[in-house]
């Protein structure tokens, strides 16, 4: 058993896409440490478990959009660094630098930065935001940080015995108290508010959304703090633009004519290419035990 370990969030429907995801951090990624996916009671993850893969089982009950929070219960603690990524993901380049790198500025919890303010996120995804305005007034009372830039969550980098053991049911109970401004039940908006002193920025070598790192948009940026020699670990692709979605390149020359996917131009592949070819070699790279 290592000391570090990746999760991510699997249920029967995504298996495969962690199956690619987990190759890719061994094969781009060289990572060499543990793995554990959280996994919904009654999910078949067995064949995970026999492969050395650690599962984490949430109840059903419990099965919904802020079951990410399980990362910061005591379960974790027999790791002394985690890393939680969402599952839409590409690595590129070693993990273990990624590690290596970032825990000498532990206990913060490293995240990539989005541009719009957390408050800007919470209204967005509440159709009915203008019903209740009092609420907002309310959760920009107690939490004065929601007018600053909104941490993502598909990159987590922590510490997990600096999290108190009550982190998951403060959030839940964050949750519960403005349920109305939450309808998807989303968990990022929720870690903002709640986990906003320890946040802090992984910085632009170990986590961006894709579209900052093709050419055209690696420049110097004072805003969102490129300096433009950068060479991210892991890029965030987000669902709309997963890899493992069929579509048509970026930079075809002529709009919609290239079948095939959005192009990773650290690896030189096609996005569609790089997963399918992971997704197939599952078996050899994680043979059972």
């Amino acid at each position: 058993m290592s000391n570090q370990v990746i999760s991510f969030v699997a249920d029967d429907s995504y298996q495969d896409h962690a199956k690619s995801v987990l190759v890719n951090c061994r094969r781009q990624g060289g990572w060499t440490g543990d793995f554990c996916m959280i996994s919904p009671a009654g999910c078949d993850s067995a064949d995970f478990e026999s492969r050395g893969i650690h599962v984490l089982r949430v109840p059903a009950v419990s099965w919904d959009f802020m079951v990410k929070f399980c990362i910061f219960t005591p379960y974790f603690h027999q790791w002394d660094q985690a890393l939680c990524v969402d599952l839409d993901i590409m690595v590129q380049r070693s993990l273990q630098a990624v590690f290596d790198d970032l825990t000498p500025r532990l206990p913060k919890i490293l995240c990539a930065l989005e541009d719009s303010p957390i408050l800007g996120g919470l209204k967005h995804w509440d159709p009915q935001a203008d019903d209740h305005p009092e609420v907002y007034e309310e959760i920009e009372r107690r939490f004065p940080h929601v007018t600053q830039r909104m941490f993502n969550m598909a990159f987590i980098f922590y510490q997990p015995s600096s999290i108190p053991a009550d982190t998951m049911d403060k959030l839940r109970a964050l949750h519960e108290e403005f349920e109305v401004a939450n309808p998807s039940n989303a968990d990022q908006m929720l870690v903002n508010l709640h986990l906003y002193h320890r946040l802090e920025e992984a910085g632009k070598d170990y986590c961006c959304f894709f579209g900052s790192d093709e050419p055209a948009n690696r420049v110097v940026s004072d805003y969102r703090g490129w300096t433009g020699n950068e060479h991210p670990a892991i890029l965030h692709y987000t669902r709309w633009h997963a890899p493992w979605i069929v579509k048509q390149t970026c930079d075809s020359p002529v709009p919609n004519t290239e079948p095939g996917g959005y192009r990773n131009y650290r690896l030189g592949r096609i996005c569609h290419e790089i997963y399918s070819e992971n997704l197939a070699a599952f078996e050899e790279e994680f043979p059972v035990l």
